[in-house]
């Protein structure tokens, strides 16, 4: 046993080498340089010149020892109940032997007459935003012959066929070996979609194959997930993307941080017309677990399922993303020039904007006011933040922000309406405020499955009323079953909490808040569980021009599931700023946050594992 599974990890880290040189199946897309394809070689694996020869397109790649060896180390799973009507599964084929698994226990219950693979269109070649070919594909295992009377009708409605543009397009080449190779006799229909937006005519396609389909088909949606981001943000991201998929709940489809919303779009569409919404999660990996390698700076993530008859069977769990205080003045306004957050985020988004990606919500403490000019004030430390960053807030995909700290009104009242102004102009939302606690200052996220409540509370500035903290909470716990409390709180520069913020936390838990993020010193401070729930004490700062400190040019972000009134898991992702720009702490400086935050924390006996935390 052990000798085969050494032999496996073997074969995966050669794979793992060929796409790190090929750079071919860990991303989502080439920089549409489809002549450079022609000429990538993977440790020995010749790539077809041109996917299309004469009549024949070509399986990529055309490997046959490859493919027998992915199949001889098939990873299985639990028979299945019941046939499948579709299943989503990766075109990385670092997880090859993983979907093979998978697909020989669907093979146990359904001989498809048709497979229709769903994928992206990597290059975004060819006229149509949706395309499918007509001409056989050689593999390994033999050619795999089209349904073209099918194609005919999606050619009728509109699709276009465009053999040429669906040649070199790996989304459908790495998975007609397989398909193949377990169904011999079937016949393939491949449809390809463009990233850009357009669910009516996907809809449209979905609804015509729920109609020419035979009743024994399958529909494979070819599609990678996570792209590009460390270990712990991809499973922090596709916490959000495997909820979609078990509630089948496509309005979220623009939050998944994948290579292929349409695809997906199109599946579940599909599922929704045939009935057959009950989702099981077979294989959940990453490219870095499987090569053994969780240094891994940019992975790519797979989610392989199968669907069969009947309603969904999951309940909501809505991500939200928390970062700490956010000063955008002084120093940070210096270095930040006419780039704005395109400088401070230059090293944290990772390729294509993705590590903002991937949550319902994503909030942060506003350490100050927008305001068009600056005024005259007795106050020695005081905020003025540009007007214009709050568009680049939203463009990073932030919801709303706290106005409940020691600065909002640092350029007078008159700013604080001006501040909430333009955040309603660029749809973000706010709560809380400098120096009271009011109903009036709770923010509701309305447009999820499951609501959210966010409530401000300063502490910073004097004292303040208990019995208006627990009306507040309790408001906003009458509104949304999820009640997110961030406090203003803590003395300054201090990595351990106080006793009295440790009262505050609790009471506020008591109170029926879910959890508690708190903000304020500067520095990262310990977190922990009280009767189930998370209390963060600090994130430390976010985004500041305190250079005079390690600590103080260390944060943390969070990310949390929320179900049914509680949180589920939890992820912490630590970060660290070198003039005002964040990057994600790797190596040996990540495990020593994480080994200082498991220590000081109180945790009821738990300890986070790459970065995760499950209640």
């Amino acid at each position: 046993m052990r000798i085969k599974q050494v032999i496996f990890l073997a074969l995966i880290g050669t794979i793992g080498i060929a796409v790190g040189l090929a750079g071919f199946w860990l991303g989502p897309r080439f920089k549409n340089d489809q002549a450079g394809l022609s000429k990538i070689i993977l440790t020995g694996i010749q790539l077809p010149s041109e996917g299309l020869k004469g009549n024949v397109h070509t399986a990529i790649p055309n490997d046959k020892d490859l493919f027998e060896t992915l199949f001889k180390y098939s990873q299985p799973i639990a028979d299945l109940s019941s046939a499948p009507v579709s299943a989503v599964l990766p075109h990385h084929l670092v997880a090859g032997s993983y979907e093979i698994g998978m697909l020989e226990a669907v093979s146990k219950k359904i001989t498809p007459a048709v497979v229709v693979i769903v994928s992206p269109n990597h290059f975004n070649t060819g006229r149509g935003k949706i395309i499918t070919a007509l001409e056989p594909w050689q593999t390994p295992f033999g050619i795999l012959e089209t349904n073209q009377k099918i194609i005919g009708k999606l050619a009728d409605a509109g699709v276009m066929v465009d053999d040429p543009a669906i040649a070199n397009e790996h989304g459908v080449g790495a998975l007609v070996s397989l398909v193949k190779k377990i169904w011999p006799n079937t016949k393939l229909v491949p449809i390809i979609v463009k990233n850009e937006r357009n669910f009516q005519e996907i809809d449209k396609v979905a609804e015509l194959l729920n109609k020419i389909l035979p009743k024994n088909s399958l529909v494979l949606a070819s599609v990678d997930f996570s792209h590009y981001l460390p270990l712990t943000v991809s499973n922090w991201h596709d916490e959000l993307s495997i909820n979609v998929l078990e509630t089948g709940d496509y309005n979220r489809l623009e939050r998944m941080e994948i290579d292929s919303q349409n695809s997906i779009r199109l599946l579940l569409k599909y599922n929704e017309l045939k009935g057959a919404q009950n989702f099981t999660l077979a294989h959940h990996t990453n490219s870095a677990d499987i090569i053994k390698n969780s240094e891994l700076a940019e992975t790519t993530s797979h989610v392989m399922g199968y669907f069969v008859g009947g309603k969904p069977v999951a309940i909501p769990a809505i991500a939200v993303q928390f970062f700490g205080d956010m000063m955008l003045d002084r120093s940070v306004a210096k270095a930040m020039g006419e780039k704005g957050l395109d400088y401070v985020f230059e090293h944290l988004t990772g390729q294509e904007n993705r590590f903002f990606y991937g949550q319902d919500l994503t909030v942060a403490n506003l350490e100050g006011p927008f305001a068009i000019k600056r005024i005259n004030t007795s106050k020695s430390i005081a905020f003025r933040f540009d007007p214009a960053l709050a568009g680049q807030l939203k463009r990073y995909n932030f919801s709303a922000v706290s106005l409940a700290n020691n600065h909002t009104i640092d350029m007078g009242r008159a700013n604080v309406d001006f501040t909430k102004t333009i955040l309603e102009q660029n749809n973000l939302g706010y709560f809380g405020n400098e120096y009271s606690v009011s109903t009036s200052g709770i923010w509701v996220a309305n447009n999820l499955p499951e609501k959210m409540a966010l409530v401000g509370i300063n502490f910073t500035e004097g004292e303040v009323s208990w019995s208006q903290i627990r009306l507040a909470i309790a408001t906003a716990k009458s509104q949304a079953p999820n009640v997110v409390v961030m406090p203003h709180w803590g003395q300054e520069y201090d990595r351990i909490s106080n006793e009295r913020e440790r009262q505050w936390a609790r009471d506020l838990i008591d109170a029926g808040a879910t959890a508690v993020v708190g903000g304020h010193p500067h520095v990262i401070q310990e977190m922990e569980i009280y009767n189930g729930a998370p209390i963060f004490y600090s994130l430390g700062n976010f985004i500041f021009d305190q250079y005079f400190s390690q600590d103080t040019q260390e944060g943390f972000s969070v990310g949390m599931t929320f179900t049914g009134g509680s949180v589920k898991d939890i992820y912490v992702m630590p970060f660290y700023s070198v003039k005002s720009q964040n990057y994600l702490m790797s190596g040996e400086r990540r495990d020593k946050f994480f080994e200082w935050f498991n220590t000081n924390s109180r945790l009821d006996g738990k300890k986070f594992e790459v970065g995760k935390l499950a209640l």
